[in-house]
């Protein structure tokens, strides 16, 4: 909060029958509450920042997935394959 919106709340809160130093009090700690909230709000940027980042790791997970069932699926058809061949009636 900049100097200018703390000094109307202080005053709004005067003209609502708050004492002078209890309304500054108001309007500083109002302040420094707001000063940190800038800090540890995330914005668009770090949004679509980590966004990002999260997509890239289910894609490379994704593919992984993908590559681990082509060989377990190779595996499978390979080995029907053998059996049918040895146990089949010639």
């Amino acid at each position: 909060m900049n100097s200018i919106e703390s000094t109307k709340y202080r005053k709004r809160l005067e003209e609502g029958g708050v004492p002078p130093q209890q309304a500054l009090a108001h309007a500083d700690a109002l302040g420094e509450v707001l000063e940190n909230l800038k800090e540890t709000l995330a914005t668009k940027d770090w949004v679509r920042a980590e966004i990002s980042r999260q997509l890239q790791d289910l894609k490379i997970d994704l593919l992984k997935w993908m590559f681990t069932m082509f060989i377990a699926q190779t595996g499978i058809t390979i080995g029907t394959v053998i059996a049918l061949i040895r146990y089949l009636p010639h």
